[in-house]
């Protein structure tokens, strides 16, 4: 009759093996998740500069049209004092007069158009239930790229929990971790903080985009499709609106292309310390 074997504990060695290997893995996976965020955030950024370019072009559309009745209204009145003007052109001058004077949206379309590309950038919603508790949804690009970076560097983000076990590991791949004079910890370290330091300014200009931009979409409803004699002020402001949306998004968009940069260094970082550490068993997910 065969004697069954008992199992035999495992060895604390091999059980701080397994969880650091783990832990090694964990480092891995988020630093290509981080990727992923950043990327993403990217692609975010773009399509908003583009909607941002696009509503600028249809609003400037209504500034051009008024130019253009204005300069009809100088061809209509331009043989003043010099010849009897037909009665059908003083009716027509009068009418174009009076279009550009009376502060009517000229081109309403384009302007509706404009504020609902302006919409998908950036605009806080509020629905029935969410009114009634006076609480407030952001929604739109600008929206999901914050949320992102948040995500990846934000407290207790995904960047913290690489940084724990890169450290955690550091012993294992042979890294001084806190000691400035390792290579491979000062890199790390270095682009860690490059990281976080542009992703940082990247969402303060992605906040500084989103409030432009709100204040972009209030001003479209309640002032520029409005008949008013200072609507031409209001689009002048909407423009303003716009202009600093869009240099706060290319500024952010900067701060962001660095810190893929960095995202990119600290796992070749990490490969470079795995394979100087000559871990016998090539991890899979490298």
């Amino acid at each position: 009759m065969a004697i069954p074997v008992a199992e035999q504990p495992e060895q604390p060695v091999q059980a701080a093996a397994v969880d650091w290997m783990g832990r090694l893995q964990v480092t891995a996976e988020a630093l290509r998740d981080i990727g992923a965020l950043v990327a993403a955030v990217t692609t975010y950024i773009q399509v908003t500069r583009t909607a941002l370019d696009e509503a600028t072009r249809l609003i400037a559309e209504d500034a051009r049209a008024a130019e253009i009745l204005d300069a009809d209204v100088l061809a209509s009145l331009a043989h003043a004092g010099q010849a009897p003007i037909p009665d059908a052109t003083v009716d027509a001058a009068a009418k174009l007069l009076a279009s550009v004077s009376s502060g009517a949206p000229l081109l309403p379309g384009a302007i509706r158009a404009a504020g609902d590309l302006i919409s998908t950038v950036f605009e806080i919603e509020i629905d029935d239930q969410a009114a009634a508790a006076a609480a407030a949804a952001p929604t739109g690009l600008l929206s999901e790229a914050i949320r992102d970076l948040s995500i990846a560097f934000g407290l207790g983000g995904v960047q913290a929990n690489v940084e724990f076990h890169f450290l955690t590991c550091a012993p294992y791949l042979h890294v001084r971790g806190g000691d400035l004079t390792d290579l491979t910890w000062f890199s790390w370290s270095q682009q860690t903080k490059r990281a976080k330091k542009f992703a940082t300014e990247a969402a303060a200009r992605l906040n500084a985009a989103a409030w432009e931009a709100m204040d972009a979409a209030e001003r479209v409803r309640s002032h520029c499709l409005v008949q008013s004699p200072e609507r031409n002020d209001h689009m002048a402001e909407l423009e303003m609106n716009l202009l600093m949306a869009t240099r706060y998004a290319n500024k952010a968009l900067g701060a962001v292309d660095i810190v893929r940069d960095a995202v990119e260094s600290m796992d070749q970082t990490l490969h470079h310390a795995i394979a100087n550490a000559h871990i016998p068993i090539q991890p899979v997910w490298l």
